[in-house]
């Protein structure tokens, strides 16, 4: 997926801009695009906005905040995506508390509080209700998920779905 990153800073005499061409991400299945360890104090400064892109991983201590991309192909004859096998193949960063789930190779929660928007297609998420059961719920291009909660991504659909995510990272203080 090409994209461009268009940063905004103030300076003493106004706003400084830069757009950076992103390369054409391998982001499979996700990928961080942008991202502070600590939320700096405003006015940002071109210092602290404007340096060349350094990937901090999806996940980020305690009070940061990522911008990430995810790519979910198509599922390949109904078989659910295995969670070992993608965090492999994905830079973590420094923070994110994964746990996995019981059920399926994808369940999984992390210390996080996700804002995610697809931005194109269509995909299911499942996670377990109260009573125990999986239940699943279709999310498509333009809709919300904010995910404080153990669940799965499964793209069952026949095309890619890409989803924005905005990760908090915060604490878990019970189960």
């Amino acid at each position: 997926m090409k994209m461009r990153r268009i940063v905004f800073a103030e300076s003493k005499d106004g706003a400084v801009v830069r757009t950076t061409d992103m390369l054409d991400t391998e982001i499979t299945p996700i990928g961080n695009v942008w991202g502070f360890d600590n939320l700096p104090r405003l006015p940002l400064r071109p210092e602290q906005a404007l340096a060349d892109y350094k990937g901090l991983g999806i996940f980020g201590p305690k009070n940061s905040v990522r911008v990430d991309i995810m790519s979910l192909a198509p599922e390949k004859a109904g078989q659910a995506p295995d969670l070992g096998g993608m965090v492999s193949k994905v830079d973590l960063g420094t923070g994110g508390g994964m746990t996995q789930g019981k059920y399926g190779g994808g369940m999984h929660r992390t210390d996080t509080i996700d804002l995610n928007f697809v931005l194109r297609g269509a995909t299911d998420i499942d996670y377990p209700g109260e009573d125990g059961q999986i239940r699943t719920v279709t999310v498509r291009e333009g809709d919300l998920v904010v995910m404080s909660a153990f669940h799965e991504w499964r793209n069952r659909s026949n095309a890619e779905c890409v989803v924005a995510l905005f990760v908090f990272a915060t604490d878990r203080t019970a189960d």
